[in-house]
Parts: structure tokens; C-alpha cells; sequence
């Protein structure tokens, strides 16, 4: 229900990138206003061959493109230290 329901931050599950709050956006009259760079980030279902179920992590972009180096979502959890079973 809505009770379950909790605002999350924007951080990748996997590699644990969070939004570049220093940015700066410079204007045509040089003022630098300062701009929050957020984390492209995607809900992602895997299949865990460990866990024998799908699981649904929320990746950045680039995390994604881990666990395609890795070959699966099972080893790039061991390489990064990730329990598999929470998600």
C-alpha cells in the first residue's frame, strides 16, 4: 500500500553512484549557477542463477554495462559485495 511506499534517493544499486551536486552551469554573461548532475538510472529485472528467481535492481547506465562485462548480474554482485537476496 501507500504506507510501504518510501522515497528512495537516486543512487546506483550496484556501484553506488549518487548525483554531482557541484556542477555548474556557466551562462552566456558568465554567471556560474550551480546545476545538481543526476544519476541516469533504470529498474533492471536479472536473472540470478544463484537465487533461481529474477531479481529487479535499480542500475545507473553505466552499472548496467558492468554486468554485461561481467557476464552476469551473479558475479558483478560478488565482485561489488552486493546480497542478491534483498532485492
Amino acid at each position: 500500500g501507500a504506507s510501504s511506499m518510501m522515497m528512495r534517493t537516486r543512487v546506483c544499486d550496484l556501484l553506488g553512484k549518487k548525483a554531482n551536486r557541484k556542477a555548474r552551469v556557466v551562462t552566456f554573461s558568465h554567471k556560474r549557477i550551480h546545476k545538481v548532475q543526476e544519476v541516469n538510472l533504470q529498474w533492471k529485472r536479472y536473472q540470478s542463477d544463484e537465487l533461481g528467481r529474477t531479481v529487479r535492481l535499480r542500475l545507473s547506465t553505466k552499472g548496467i554495462k558492468t554486468v554485461n562485462k561481467y557476464g552476469s548480474i551473479d558475479a558483478a554482485a560478488r565482485k561489488f559485495g552486493l546480497d542478491l537476496s534483498k532485492f
